[in-house]
């Protein structure tokens, strides 16, 4: 799971600078905007999928605990991404340095 900690992280850094971005161009009207928004999706499946595994190869929550919080990364995508980042991480997977 270590060797997997860091390229989750970024991965979400990511996608949340893209849509960022993505956000600012689509209100200033650029025309590249949309395809800065798409990429930014893609970014973001790939953070999905990183953290979906580290869910389900977790040993330190339940199976309930698994799939609400498999539904609530999928659904709420970017919001879910800074709770689970910032609350929830430690939990799932532990102190990584240890």
């Amino acid at each position: 799971m270590r060797n997997w900690y860091s390229q989750t992280r970024q991965a979400f850094y990511f996608s949340l600078m893209f849509y960022i971005g993505a956000t600012i161009l689509l209100l200033l009207k650029v025309s590249i905007a949309p395809i800065l928004f798409s990429f930014s999706l893609l970014v973001s499946m790939i953070w999905v999928f990183l953290v979906m595994r580290e869910i389900m190869f977790s040993p330190r929550i339940t199976n309930i605990e698994r799939l609400l919080l498999l539904i609530f990364i999928i659904l709420l995508n970017i919001l879910a991404g800074i709770v689970y980042f910032f609350l929830l991480r430690n939990k799932v997977i532990g102190d990584p340095k240890k």
